[in-house]
């Protein structure tokens, strides 16, 4: 599956980084000129790659100085740095809060720019709290509208199973529990989730980042979403992570959930810690590309089938959660009430058809995993699992079966627990 990060998520943080175009008016040949936009790049060079001297917040007077010697460019003095900027983003007027503000409430204009008078009012008055609320409110508007427009042109389409109230649980869970729970299965500092009817933006502050995921939440088995549902997929539609100005942090911090201490949350099933493995792009894809669902195969006097026992069979499935942390769990299919034995998968790498897992789990890092698929037998696969042992570092082969994947035609036989089974 081919990734790709929505042009708009770039666009948008960019604008909270400095890039704000604005309406300001053109500078003046000569005198004081102040910065329009929220937090601007003075630069080394009159070039959009020149080195950054010096970051100018909105309102700060400067000096316009002779030599830009480029169309559309204006050499600044801003206190003690000197530099080139967009001259579109300088203008002889001092920013006026109750400008921005009703800019930002203006109908007739679009959600960007409301979110770019918001941004630019929240940066100027930081403790304003009618700007701090308009920034949240149209930084989730502005999501939510290319949402739309990816979820009908093309976005991302990473789909991702939810079990939400598994069989058994004494508190049963609302979709939106189970969205927050399995987007905050992840070390993070703060999220703020938006979520209006099926579609949701999360907007996450983890590792220095602000990392926006946008998607919607569909039925397994219906084309509508149904919240009666107790297992749904995820739909991701697209995902950024970028730096995040001040002004937009606070923000969004304001209305946030801070990071759950409870290590429990990663307890849904065996296997989950905080320093899960993240997969990288390459192995990601390569993981999307292979079957779910597998079938071990029972061999007798030299036949290989599908044994089902008692209604369920023996078998795995390979399962990758919204923040590509992938595993694979090992149980009888279908699951009833059992937990299953759960390897985290730290990478993968492909050589024609075998397919070399490194797994992990809490412990350590010491198992891996050969899957040959296609083999030269249709709808066979073989599966060898070996674990480093002793100081020699070799690798010791634990066992080896064969497998096929759910579809793949395969005889079945089936033995009953008692009788009268049908």
């Amino acid at each position: 599956m081919r990734k790709r990060t929505s042009g708009f998520h770039l666009r948008s943080w960019a604008l909270c980084l400095g890039v704000i175009w604005g309406t300001p008016g053109r500078a003046q040949e000569a005198g004081s000129v102040y910065i329009q936009g929220s937090e601007v790049n003075l630069r080394g060079g009159a070039s959009t790659d020149g080195e950054v001297v010096k970051k100018v917040l909105i309102g700060t007077e400067c000096q316009k100085l002779e030599g830009a010697q480029k169309k559309g460019w204006v050499r600044l003095k801003c206190g003690e740095a000197e530099g080139f900027t967009l001259e579109k983003l300088v203008g002889a007027d001092k920013p006026n809060l109750e400008t921005l503000l009703a800019q930002a409430q203006d109908a007739a204009k679009s959600a960007k720019e409301r979110l770019d008078a918001a941004a630019r009012a929240a940066t100027l008055e930081p403790q304003n709290e009618q700007a701090s609320q308009l920034l949240t409110q149209l930084f989730f508007d502005v999501n939510f509208e290319q949402l739309a427009k990816d979820k009908r042109k093309g976005g991302l389409h990473e789909s991702f199973l939810v079990v939400c109230n598994p069989r058994g649980m004494q508190n049963p869970r609302t979709h939106e529990q189970c969205l927050t729970d399995e987007l905050e299965k992840i070390e993070y500092d703060w999220h703020q989730l938006s979520i209006r009817d099926d579609r949701f933006v999360s907007a996450m502050f983890r590792e220095g980042n602000l990392v926006v995921y946008t998607g919607h939440m569909k039925s397994r088995a219906k084309g509508r979403f149904d919240p009666e549902d107790d297992e749904f997929n995820i739909v991701i539609e697209s995902r950024s992570r970028s730096p995040i100005a001040d002004a937009l942090k606070a923000s969004l911090q304001k209305g946030a959930r801070s990071a759950d201490p409870d290590a429990n949350r990663y307890s849904n099933f065996e296997g989950e810690y905080a320093g899960m493995p993240v997969l990288s792009p390459a192995a990601y894809r390569i993981f999307r590309s292979l079957p779910s669902v597998w079938y071990n195969l029972t061999e007798w006097s030299g036949e290989r089938y599908i044994l089902v026992n008692c209604g369920s069979i023996v078998g795995r499935v390979l399962h990758v959660d919204v923040h590509h942390r992938a595993s694979i769990q090992r149980s009888d299919l279908p699951r009833v009430e059992d937990v299953p034995q759960t390897d985290r998968i730290k990478d993968i790498s492909k050589n024609d058809s075998v397919h070399h897992f490194e797994l992990c789990n809490y412990r350590g890092c010491q198992t891996s995993q050969t899957l040959t698929w296609p083999t030269d037998e249709p709808g066979i696969a073989r599966w060898k699992t070996e674990q480093l042992q002793g100081s020699d570092g070799k690798a010791h082969v634990l066992n080896e079966y064969f497998s096929t994947n759910k579809g793949a035609p395969n005889e079945v036989r089936y033995h009953h627990c008692y009788e009268g089974i049908q």
